[in-house]
């Protein structure tokens, strides 16, 4: 049973499975408002959004040109395409690699993008299924997949602040990767259980985890720098570790061949963890790098850097500075929704309190205030 159009698959599925609207809408998680005016094409639904439902369902979505002739990848892009939207073949499609592989893709760009906040209903739906499924992934292409979905779920669930999660799926991640024997696999989960520790305030194990990422052979440049960033914020936080802290930075620093966003991101990370090290001339000369380049790509991680800037500045008592960063940030927040920049403009707005008799910074404290709640829950332990 093949169908072209959103609406008309859940039609097909309902009718398929004898389902009304409100045991759809059961099945997809949404209301049964929300199935009624999509199923008559009066709301539209993005493509990732309809992947994520119909994958619930044990449907999947097609894409295929047109034309029948070769075509290269962008030309194929710009084509006129059909979507065709039909039930799965496979029992769970968590259990194609490909698929999985697709979803983590479709993850990590969104969170780019948006923030955790946003992803939490697919991280937690993604979370589910591979429950389901874990006692059966056993072949190595399908381990490594899961591994790097659940790498992705992490990195969701921390930028929203569900911090306890985000170490369970680190676990399930760094599990997968080690049956797959997969070492890129091993070093990415290595990596962000080494950030949910040290964001979760255990800088040891923030160490401990870079260490044995380090450890990991044939690992990629870009995740030796990233794991020696890793180490060396740790290392920051930590009494009578400043120089060792200092080296991992540099040796991350001194990392070439990365990515024009890897190179923004790490220049940005590396600036916070000289920040710690009160190293704010170098540390602002970085940040400045980073969020002034890295927008291009991910608002979120415009939000987080410029929060950094601020920071920063504040510490090293140059308001002027930090208050048009602060109108910047402001400008910014609308476009992202994350736990760890919530969290980062509430103690922004704390730190530049003693500032406020200056206008400058007393009128970028209000425009900053203007975009925010009054209050950001505190971050899950």
């Amino acid at each position: 049973m093949n169908v072209r159009t959103f609406p008309e698959a859940l039609k097909a599925i309902m009718e398929q499975q004898g389902w009304t609207q409100t045991d759809l809408a059961r099945e997809l998680g949404v209301s049964q408002a929300w199935v009624s005016e999509v199923s008559r094409g009066q709301k539209d639904t993005g493509m990732a959004k309809a992947v994520n439902l119909l994958a619930r369902v044990g449907w999947e979505i097609r894409i295929s040109p047109k034309v029948e002739e070769s075509v290269e990848r962008r030309e194929f892009l710009a084509a006129a395409a059909s979507v065709i939207f039909v039930p799965s073949t496979g029992a769970n499609p968590y259990q194609d690699a490909s698929y999985v592989n697709t979803l983590a893709t479709s993850l990590a760009r969104s969170r780019y993008e948006l923030g955790g906040i946003p992803l939490m209903s697919r991280a937690s739906s993604h979370m589910q299924h591979v429950d389901r499924v874990l006692k059966d992934v056993s072949e190595r292409p399908l381990q490594k997949a899961v591994s790097e979905l659940m790498y992705q779920v992490t990195l969701v669930l921390y930028d929203a602040g569900k911090l306890a999660q985000a170490d369970r799926t680190g676990g399930i991640a760094l599990d997968l990767a080690l049956r797959a024997q997969d070492f890129k696999s091993q070093a990415r989960a290595y990596d962000s259980l080494s950030r949910v520790g040290l964001y979760r305030g255990d800088h040891a194990r923030g160490v401990t985890y870079a260490q044995r990422g380090l450890q990991v052979p044939d690992i990629t440049g870009s995740q030796r720098a990233s794991l020696n960033m890793r180490l060396g914020r740790s290392l920051a936080l930590i009494p009578e570790q400043k120089a060792a802290s200092r080296d991992a930075l540099d040796r991350a620093l001194n990392v070439g061949g990365l990515s024009p966003f890897g190179e923004a991101a790490l220049a940005g990370d590396v600036g916070i963890g000289l920040s710690q090290l009160r190293e704010y001339g170098e540390a602002g000369t970085l940040l400045n790098e980073a969020a002034s380049t890295i927008g291009q790509w991910s608002p979120l991680f415009r939000a987080q850097y410029l929060g950094r800037q601020i920071q920063t500045a504040l510490r090293a008592s140059d308001p002027s500075f930090a208050a048009d960063r602060m109108n910047e940030l402001a400008r910014a927040l609308p476009f992202v929704a994350s736990a760890r920049v919530d969290k980062r403009v509430h103690e922004i707005l704390r730190a530049s309190l003693k500032w406020n008799a200056t206008p400058e910074i007393r009128q970028a404290r209000e425009h900053l205030q203007s975009m925010i709640s009054p209050e950001t829950p505190p971050l899950a332990a």
